[in-house]
């Protein structure tokens, strides 16, 4: 027996236009953009979206408080699952590639995973938020071998 305890925020079509221009701040890099599109949908007043949006800082824009300079080369997505909240729920993750420049006048290359979910009962919106549990890039390819 299951219960429906959520109850959707936004239609079919605003909930497709909200994951599209979430995908956008987190391919920019950019938590003000993503701070936004949480504004304009009208979800910043939801009981999570304050720690959804402070947390969005570290997420997104990590590289602006390195130590040395930091030049994100490329950020790419893929489909991956959750591991622990709502085990086997599709989720969204980042692949962020980065390097850091060092004083000796060489760069070191790094990677940064980050991903988010969307809850969605019958193509609508009822919930989102970062996904701190998902499986990585690595682990999605071995899962399809």
């Amino acid at each position: 027996m299951s219960f429906n305890v959520t109850t959707p925020i936004l239609s079919r079509e605003e909930t497709i236009k909200f994951i599209n221009q979430i995908d956008l701040a987190c391919r920019l890099m950019d938590a003000q953009v993503l701070r936004w599109v949480v504004e304009k949908f009208n979800l910043a007043g939801l009981e999570d979206s304050p720690e959804f949006l402070a947390d969005a800082i570290e997420k997104l824009e990590f590289w602006k408080h390195q130590k040395r300079p930091v030049k994100i080369k490329q950020v790419g997505s893929f489909e991956t699952k959750c591991i622990a909240c709502v085990f086997g729920k599709s989720v969204k993750g980042y692949l962020v590639s980065y390097s850091e420049e060092m004083e000796e006048g060489f760069n070191v290359h790094y990677e940064r995973q980050f991903a988010i979910n969307f809850q969605l009962v019958e193509g609508r919106l009822t919930d989102f938020g970062w996904c701190n549990a998902f499986l990585e890039v690595e682990e999605i390819k071995e899962l399809r071998k």
